[in-house]
């Protein structure tokens, strides 16, 4: 009865969290399951007990969901906090994360202190201090200063949806601080009290992290951090690109595999130790409890410690609610019952944490552990596997073969299979290497890198000491294992991204998965099956490309915060992008928007790739996005700088063997299929543009370094049949001014207004002879410039243009048939 009951609560779940957008659309589903129930029933398919209780269990799910989602605390977080900076006092009551000059707090039991007095409010606060010069850890009590906001996130078609993230987290509204002296302890917590104890397991994960620091260097250092506490920050962007592309990447933090490896290390170990008892020791204990409940019971205490070491991250505490679970199965003697126990554990998760349902992580441990169930329930079902694991006549290797090696490819090639839709959904990958790396990665990782890591810690925090013992060991194999997932990751095809599927695509490839191994189906269904879902499989893979229609051309200006990133489709299937974006320490635009967006759409080509000028803000995601993708031709002003960010373009150059182009005025970029696009800024050389070009890099260090790139931007215009399209870069006003008038060549529909709307950019005149139809300000949402002006707003206005914004609006997209205009 209890798998039926779940089914119905995470369906009713799912249905539930689709009510507010289809209420109509839910009724009817409820009404023709009902139906398809009474119908299943009648023809005696359905005992109508297990009908009452998936159906009772589904309503209860869609109340639940509508229940325990309920929003409001948020908002009652912003108003009180107002618009302007205030004090708030509250406790840390997350585990704090760290990574290279940055602490991420999540702050509740929250007081907001107004000029009138002190007022508690409900709801919880995200704090990232920058370079913060003290350590904080869960329970105490801080005070700050800084400005309440509304989480915002990036707004693309298949983006990541960071408010919702979040909001799955129970945080309403963030905050950033930066410097030294901004976060004050008030109290730390009583040592006896509960959150004294959460205080205690920081300062563990504390010392650990410093003796890390202080011991290993390089990808080793991130490696054992993201193994031993669960943090990501020290892990490099390469290091974990590399086991992606392997299909490892769940190698890099403490997930549900590695408490699984923990549990079965823990259980065969203490099972063993209690068989090499001496026969009378033995047989007293078995008296009161056999070595199988006692290992159950013992294994507990290394898989809780290791959760505790993690920070109790909510995905391992999930992971630690299975493995508790399944143990409790093997204590009650029904370890073979292992759907059972998954299903309890599935309905306690969602019943503490609804939202969990859409949390990838619980998603991906959950589908892990289901398929590995109904792997080991098949594969002790094969008598023949049973008697070769005891046949003496069989070889050493043949014996561990069946007993070790068969089902371990077994588990890694189903998991793999059973995991691949959503590491495609999500990631725009198919890491099909996992199907041979982990053969490698996960022996490594869960016979000596976490034993030995574990073993180290203990000591660290027993003995007291500041230095993990087996320094050069650990420091030696890491580094291996990262060298060792390098290597494989730069095996030709290794990596390769894919659309993401579409959600029925997915659910018919578990269907057909299910099917195709059901033994007691027919064979001819079951082969049908099977060549369905690799028929799936391979149309993801080739991921066609999703063009408009050959008569038309699309513009996509994207959301990538305070910069600009803009792609170019035209009729004949060749494709432009203008800048990518910005890239920081932990954001690199080009990775994170938009080579998932191009994937999505099925482009692995750029014909050509622009960057306006050498600021972080437009080119700063371009070497991503140049080592990633086949890029035919790369253009730029010419203007050279000393900036790391411009470095990495020119390293990213060299590398790709892609050569750089000057775009200036008067050069067509390309005339194709109907279309002509031509750059119209910056002047040639002896033509006003000395200033902005030819001048020594040093001189950028200038305070003008800004205005004299900015008008040394690349701009370009666009004809495609009726329709014409300006992309207007950074250019300022004396730049708006100097440049060739647009409406020369045909009126323009449709600009990217320039410099993100500041008030340096502003040319009403220009604008009047402009007259566009459609303005597109990027722009990053809060940011410090006061983007877009006021005044260039109501100058778009009064040419009755309807204006687009970014930060409002997310990605804009403007489509254009060549034979029709509008």
């Amino acid at each position: 009865m209890l798998l039926p009951l779940t089914v119905g609560f995470v369906a009713g779940l799912t249905l539930g969290s689709f009510l507010p957008l289809l209420p109509t659309t839910i009724l009817a589903v409820l009404i023709l399951l009902l139906a398809t129930l009474v119908v299943l029933e009648g023809r005696g398919l359905l005992l109508p007990e297990k009908s009452h209780l998936f159906y009772g269990s589904l309503l209860v799910g869609v109340v639940y969901w509508t229940m325990a989602t309920g929003d409001g605390k948020g908002a009652r977080l912003l108003q009180a906090a107002g618009e302007g900076p205030v004090r708030i006092t509250g406790r840390v009551v997350e585990p704090v994360r760290q990574a290279p000059g940055r602490m991420v707090l999540v702050v509740g039991d929250l007081t907001i202190e107004h000029q009138s007095g002190a007022e508690p409010v409900e709801g919880r606060l995200r704090v990232t201090w920058r370079k913060p010069d003290r350590s904080l850890g869960q329970g105490d009590r801080i005070s700050l200063v800084g400005r309440v906001r509304e989480p915002a996130g990036l707004v693309n078609p298949g983006g990541f949806h960071y408010e919702a993230f979040l909001e799955r987290k129970g945080i309403e509204a963030v905050l950033s601080l930066s410097g030294p002296g901004q976060v004050f302890l008030l109290a730390r917590p009583l040592s006896l009290s509960r959150w004294g104890w959460w205080r205690n397991v920081d300062d563990w994960r504390d010392r650990i992290r410093r003796a890390a620091i202080a011991d290993l260097t390089g990808p080793a250092l991130g490696l054992f951090i993201g193994l031993m506490i669960g943090e990501q920050g020290y892990i490099d962007p390469e290091v974990r690109d590399a086991f992606m592309v392997t299909g490892t990447v769940h190698i890099l933090s403490i997930s549900g595999s590695h408490l699984g490896l923990v549990a079965l290390l823990g259980f065969v170990g203490i099972k063993q130790a209690c068989r090499a008892l001496p026969s009378a020791w033995l047989l007293s204990l078995s008296r009161h409890v056999t070595s199988t409940r006692l290992a159950a019971l013992g294994t507990v205490i290394p898989v809780t410690f290791y959760t505790l070491l993690a920070g109790s991250d909510i995905a391992t505490v999930r992971a630690l609610i299975m493995i508790l679970v399944f143990l409790l199965a093997v204590w009650l003697g029904r370890a073979e019952q292992l759907l059972l126990a998954l299903a309890a554990a599935a309905l306690l998760i969602l019943g503490l944490d609804p939202q969990a349902l859409y949390d990838i992580s619980f998603q991906l441990s959950f589908l892990s552990v289901l398929t590995i169930a109904l792997l080991v329930h098949w594969y002790l079902r094969k008598e023949e596997d049973r008697e070769a694991e005891a046949d003496p006549s069989y070889s050493p290797f043949r014996r561990m073969a069946s007993a070790w090696i068969k089902p371990f490819a077994l588990v890694t090639g189903g998991v793999t299979l059973a995991t691949l839709p959503l590491v495609a959904y999500y990631f725009n990958q198919i890491a099909w290497m996992g199907l041979v790396c982990n053969f490698l990665v996960v022996p490594l990782a869960g016979v000596l890198l976490v034993p030995l890591g574990l073993v180290s810690v203990l000591w660290l925090l027993v003995s007291g000491s500041e230095t993990l013992p087996l320094v050069f060991l650990q420091q030696s194999l890491l580094d291996w294992s990262v060298q060792l997932v390098r290597w494989m990751a730069r095996m030709p095809g290794g990596e390769w991204h894919v659309a993401s599927p579409p959600i029925p695509a997915i659910l018919a490839y578990f269907a057909l998965l299910v099917v195709a191994g059901r033994p007691e189906g027919k064979y001819w269904i079951r082969w049908g099956c099977a060549m369905g879902a690799l028929l799936l499989l391979l149309w993801w893979g080739w991921s066609p490309r999703q063009a408009p229609e050959k008569s038309s051309v699309r513009v996509t200006f994207l959301d990538v915060g305070q910069g600009d990133a803009c792609l170019i489709e035209l009729p004949d299937g060749q494709t432009v992008l203008i800048d990518a974006g910005a890239q920081y320490d932990q954001l690199d635009m080009g990775r994170a928007v938009v080579g998932p967006y191009l994937w999505d759409l099925g482009i692995r080509r750029l014909d050509h790739v622009i960057g306006t000028h050498p600021q972080l803000d437009h080119i700063g995601g371009l070497p991503w996005i140049l080592e990633k993708f086949e890029v035919g031709r790369f253009w730029s002003n010419g203007v050279p700088r000393e900036e790391p960010f411009y470095q990495r373009l020119l390293h990213a150059l060299q590398n790709t063997r892609v050569t750089e182009s000057k775009a200036l005025q008067g050069i067509p970029i390309l005339e194709a299929g109907g279309c002509r696009m031509v750059v119209l800024n910056p002047p040639p050389e002896g033509r006003g543009a000395e200033s902005a070009i030819n001048q020594p890099s040093s001189l950028f260090s200038s305070a003008s370094t800004g205005t004299k790139l900015n008008n040394a931007s690349v701009v370009t215009q666009l004809d495609c049949g009726p329709h014409s399209f300006l992309f207007a870069a950074d250019l300022e006003t004396e730049g708006l001014l100097r440049m060739k008038d647009p409406a020369a060549s045909q009126p323009i529909q449709v600009v990217k207004v320039p410099h993100h709307g500041a008030r340096s950019s502003l040319a009403p005149a220009w604008i009047h002879t402009l007259k566009p139809e459609v303005a597109v300000i990027s722009v990053g949402r809060r940011n410090p410039y006061g983007h877009p002006s006021p005044q260039v707003l109501a100058a778009y206005a009064q040419e009755e243009a309807r204006l687009y914004r970014t930060d409002r609006d997310g990605a804009v997209v403007v489509t254009g048939s060549l034979a029709d205009r509008g």
